[in-house]
């Protein structure tokens, strides 16, 4: 019996992990209840948090997931109920920012090191990452005193408390070709801003609407999984490679901070270098690939995915 209930469990999970609405579904029906499930997701997490790092990490994608769907809809719930929800569920998200920075940066470091691609001594990489160490302790503690996980789930209680509240009862494929069309757009509009400014904030913003079409699209998967998980597979792709990139600038933003005591400057300077150049080697695969999945207008894809969708429900 023990056996059986672990195994619905881990069945429950990997279906909130999906996060996909079935065919048989009313589009208002499918995004209920997966936005229900994404609710009960992050509680489990927040209640049970085995691995502090692997927590933080689902719990924050799971919320990016939320503000997905959130952004498909939001013509249809009102821009005043959008922007209250997009702030409440990016706020939330924000507490655990820290903490996952800390562990992304040390496990890069840590990584790379190990691949003898870090010129730095191993004394100064050792007092790097002990510095580091003990700024994400400092960072959890402060987590823990906050009791940031109660939070997050009392949060997720009342969420689904509202979610019958909400305008739900008219979505349909007008809402597909909206939802899609902004974030599309969006991701048109800076991958050119991109490219005309490669900075460190174009591209972050550039990576947002990717990760946000990339659940989208993944929402939707069912209708047609040929085209959807392939494109799906190539977007995250490319939302992993701006990820990294994301990563690498956080890590040199974070080294110019340290005091020399702690990262002298010629170490600075040869890792800053080396990160440079894998930055450099990012952009050359993930522009290409940006040019494959963004060959069509904004008009055009969607008008080719509303018909997925129609299709499906005929």
């Amino acid at each position: 019996m023990k056996i059986l209930i672990r195994s619905l469990k881990y069945q429950k999970q990997l279906r909130m992990y999906l996060f996909a609405i079935d065919n048989q579904e009313e589009l208002q029906e499918g995004i209920t209840r997966v936005l229900k499930e994404q609710y009960e997701y992050i509680t489990y997490l927040a209640t049970i948090p085995k691995d502090i790092d692997h927590t933080v990490h689902e719990i924050r994608k799971a919320l990016k997931r939320i503000r997905a769907i959130f952004r498909l809809v939001r013509w249809d719930i009102g821009e005043q109920l959008f922007q209250r929800e997009n702030i409440k569920f990016r706020d939330l998200a924000r507490q655990l920012s820290d903490l996952r920075d800390f562990h992304v940066i040390i496990s890069y470091l840590a990584a790379n090191f190990e691949a003898q691609e870090l010129r730095i001594e191993e004394s100064a990489y050792i007092r790097l990452v002990e510095h580091l160490n003990q700024k994400k302790e400092t960072e959890l503690k402060h987590i823990i005193e906050k009791q940031t996980l109660e939070t997050i789930k009392e949060h997720m209680a009342i969420a689904k408390e509202e979610l019958s509240a909400y305008p739900f009862d008219f979505l349909g494929p007008h809402t597909i070709r909206q939802g899609v069309t902004n974030t599309y757009s969006q991701c048109l509009d800076k991958i050119a801003e991109s490219q005309l400014k490669l900075e460190d904030l174009p591209l972050h913003e550039l990576r947002k609407r990717v990760k946000y079409l990339l659940n989208q699209m993944s929402l939707i998967q069912e209708v047609w999984p040929d085209f959807f998980k392939n494109y799906a597979t190539s977007l995250k792709r490319a939302s992993d490679l701006l990820g990294d990139d994301h990563n690498i600038s956080e890590t040199v933003t974070m080294m110019n901070k340290l005091p020399e005591a702690i990262l002298s400057i010629s170490d600075r300077a040869s890792l800053t270098k080396s990160m440079e150049a894998e930055r450099e080697h990012i952009h050359r695969e993930v522009w290409p690939l940006l040019g494959k999945l963004f060959t069509e207008d904004a008009d055009t894809f969607v008008k080719r995915i509303t018909s997925y969708w129609l299709i499906s429900r005929e």
